[in-house]
């Protein structure tokens, strides 16, 4: 019924605090408090010293851009392959888990390629290029002329989860390294650092909700989609410019 994904969300979100509860040394915690008593407060940096540059700023708006693409057509996907292919509200939701699982599942190979050395600017790149790719997909746009299908849009979900786990992991690796050139690398600035991220992936969804929704009542569904593939080319160009 309506009420089990929420009963099921909450029970999870209470066993992940009783565990964190278990895990976590508060010794720690205590230890730091100490050191800082001891030494003195210590502001290593500002959120304005942070984002006076411009990589910082050009990884805020590719967070913010990518997390309008995460959340665009999550209003409208339902509705759409309802009235084009009759399915059923649990036959649609089904298609919701495609770009998370490949989110998933690509995500921990970026972050092993960005431990190597590969330059997060190429993975922006290849990432924007890759989501414009697969929301032209998911439309169909040219290049892509073809009757829609089911399989097109999983497909083409598929692949724009590919390319959010290249964006999402390149900004914030890309902010952590700008971060540690314009003041120390400590705790406090990766954490700032974070909430940063975090605030323009949110800022990003609430956005591309909102947008998308309004772009499917007014534009339809392949024009919809194309104006997040303009979006993503757009910011293309700011990374490799």
């Amino acid at each position: 019924g309506f009420c089990l994904p929420f009963a099921t969300c909450g029970i999870l979100l209470l066993f992940c605090g009783c565990l964190a509860y278990l895990v976590l040394d508060p010794r720690e915690e205590e230890k730091a408090a100490a050191e800082e008593e001891e030494k003195g407060p210590a502001v290593a940096g500002s959120f304005r010293i942070l984002l006076s540059t411009p990589v910082m700023l050009l990884a805020c708006l590719v967070t913010v851009v990518t997390g309008m693409s995460t959340q665009w057509y999550q209003p409208s996907l339902e509705p759409y392959v309802r009235t084009q292919f009759g399915m059923s509200p649990f036959q649609a939701s089904l298609l919701f888990i495609i770009d998370g699982g490949t989110y998933a599942l690509v995500t921990p190979i970026i972050g092993k390629l960005l431990d190597k050395g590969l330059d997060c600017r190429v993975v922006l790149v290849f990432g924007s290029g890759i989501i414009c790719f697969g929301y032209l997909l998911l439309a169909p746009a040219p290049p892509f002329l073809f009757a829609p299908s089911l399989v097109q849009i999983g497909v083409g979900a598929g692949v724009h989860g590919v390319g959010m786990a290249m964006n999402f992991i390149g900004t914030l690796t890309l902010m952590t390294q700008e971060s540690g050139r314009k003041s120390s690398d400590c705790e406090q600035i990766q954490g700032m650092v974070t909430s940063i991220w975090i605030t323009c992936e949110s800022l990003g969804g609430f956005i591309g909700a909102a947008a998308g929704g309004a772009a499917y009542d007014k534009l339809g569904w392949s024009s919809s989609c194309v104006m997040v593939a303009g979006c993503q080319t757009v910011a293309m160009v700011l990374v490799v410019s």
